[in-house]
């Protein structure tokens, strides 16, 4: 049955029925405070990426940045990928019983990623950069096909981000031929428009097979040049992809890729930092010790490289991070440094990541207090700021706030928890998730979903939802529910009704028409002025 979230739909689809209450039933249902639950700022984060993704196309608003070209880290594929992983790890780790809007959302940066806005940029890259090949005598023809080969700082996050968005949701879309399309059709220039046509399985391939011809050192991101950070996120689809489809590219790529990695130091045996960069042609590793590498590489490395990024990150943090005498923390910085936030952001996603809640909580209260964060109607936004200090500013006071942290590093590290990575991508949802109890149908304006998870051990649905905008529906849906079976419903730990054999046993406080059933559904349309918990026990 579809879902439904207006009162008015119920006639003649639901039966309402008024029976005697039962409030002497026994059973307990689990204390909702035993679960994860988002707070208000990771759940401002949460609608700040609703916005943004809900832009018209090409309105670029609010993720802007000084870089020209698409060529730096404030690129918009960075910004959509590092958004589309906080909403992944917001439905796996605290949603996973609501799916809704994250899936409309995340499937929205998945289409913003296809725009010509995002991938044109590698027309010119394609031809190379004396930067990334200090030989380099001339410039190439170049190519347009942004992912037949390298550009892994595009396709690997593509790839990632379909293949967690196919693991979270089961929709197979990404699988049907055609469904990843790139269309070149620049007004002005060019000789026409061009399609450039794949799939989940073609692009997997592509990806596998340029592994296998860099001789598994990885994929380059520019041409000459390969980036530690860049290739963990093929590296991660591939592990998803492999779940779906029955193949063994993870397991393969993964162990020859980690070879090369430890033979050309791919972290220096002297800093414990990731390289810069290896160059292919001159074969050489180029060491570096930045925040943004460490944090960048270790944050997702460490889903599947664990013992390595654990092992590594205490020097790491010894050498990055400084303390303030107001509690909070940031890393270590001299202005103007061009990468600061950047480095902020990924050293506060890997502390998150590792388990190290006290760095990463006094790394989000320096972000909250010195980036001037503002609430925009339930959005909770980092505005661009171009300056580093401010007039009387003290020492360690950083201001510069760039559009990839203040849009998805900030939310991606305050979403996070301890091997929420790598978890996410080690015990992904199987096939029984999607025939679980789940919430659908809040429209727009409705309640804020804060919890929503399925306990199988307790056979309990864990709803909690908060206050959504003046004059919103409040109504909303529970699915898959055993048709004639027996179910107790909770708010705030007080029972509200009963539901046996298909008939609705509520109490009389109830208003009339709040709750009714239908063919392995329950709707909900009760007030939610405050944070409200609800519990629907199967007993």
């Amino acid at each position: 049955m579809p879902p439904f979230s207006r009162r008015s739909a119920l006639a003649g689809l639901f039966l309402t029925i008024a029976a005697p209450f039962a409030a002497s039933a026994s059973t307990t249902p689990p204390d909702p405070s035993r679960y994860p639950i988002l707070d208000d700022k990771q759940l401002g984060h949460v609608n700040a990426i609703v916005r943004l993704a809900g832009q018209l196309n090409s309105d670029w608003s609010g993720m802007g940045s000084d870089e020209p070209g698409q060529g730096g880290f404030d690129a918009y594929r960075y910004q959509l990928a590092m958004m589309s992983y906080t909403l992944s790890l917001v439905q796996y780790h605290y949603t996973p019983a609501y799916r809704e809007l994250t899936q409309a959302t995340d499937a929205r940066l998945i289409d913003k990623m296809l725009l010509f806005d995002v991938w044109g940029f590698w027309e010119l890259t394609s031809r190379g950069a004396k930067g990334f090949d200090p030989d380099l005598k001339e410039l190439g023809e170049g190519w347009i096909d942004p992912v037949k080969r390298q550009n892994i700082m595009y396709s690997g996050h593509l790839f990632q981000m379909i293949n967690t968005h196919q693991m979270l949701y089961a929709d197979g879309r990404y699988d049907q031929p055609g469904s990843i399309r790139f269309v070149y059709d620049p007004t002005g220039r060019g000789m026409g428009r061009q399609d450039f046509v794949y799939d989940n399985h073609s692009l997997a391939k592509v990806l596998a097979d340029q592994f296998r011809e860099s001789g598994w050192k990885g994929i380059e991101c520019e041409p000459n040049a390969i980036f530690p950070e860049c290739n963990q996120h093929p590296l991660l689809g591939f592990a998803l992809y492999d779940r779906r489809h029955g193949t063994d590219y993870f397991k393969t790529i993964s162990a020859e890729y980690r070879r090369q990695f430890d033979q050309l130091n791919y972290v220096d045996p002297q800093t414990s930092s990731f390289m810069m960069m290896y160059l292919i042609k001159q074969e050489k590793t180029l060491p570096v010790q930045m925040a943004w590498s460490d944090g960048w590489s270790g944050s997702f490395m460490h889903a599947w490289y664990k013992p390595q990024v654990e092992s590594l990150y205490p020097v790491q943090k010894a050498h990055h991070l400084v303390q303030l005498p107001d509690g909070t923390a940031t890393v270590k910085a001299t202005a103007p440094s061009h990468f600061y936030s950047h480095d902020h952001g990924f050293f506060t996603l890997l502390a998150a990541e590792v388990g190290d809640t006290d760095t990463r909580d006094r790394m989000l209260a320096y972000a909250d207090r010195y980036w001037a964060p503002q609430w925009r109607d339930g959005a909770y936004v980092f505005p661009r700021e171009d300056r580093f200090k401010f007039q009387g500013d003290g020492s360690d006071v950083w201001r510069r706030v760039q559009p990839l942290t203040g849009n998805g590093l900030i939310g991606l590290a305050r979403v996070n928890v301890r091997d929420g990575l790598h978890d996410l991508f080690n015990k992904p949802f199987a096939d029984d998730h999607f025939k679980q109890p789940y919430v659908s149908g809040i429209g727009p304006g409705g309640p804020q979903v804060a919890r929503a998870l399925y306990d199988d051990k307790e056979k309990a649905l864990i709803v909690t939802l908060r206050p959504g905008r003046a004059g919103g529906a409040s109504a909303w849906t529970v699915n898959n529910l055993t048709p004639r079976g027996s179910y107790g419903l909770w708010r705030d730990g007080v029972r509200l009704a009963s539901l046996r054999k298909g008939k609705l046993m509520s109490d009389a406080s109830v208003p009339t028409g709040a709750l009714a059933v239908g063919d392995g559904s329950l709707m909900v349309d009760l007030p939610v002025t405050s944070e409200t918990s609800f519990v629907l026990m199967q007993e």
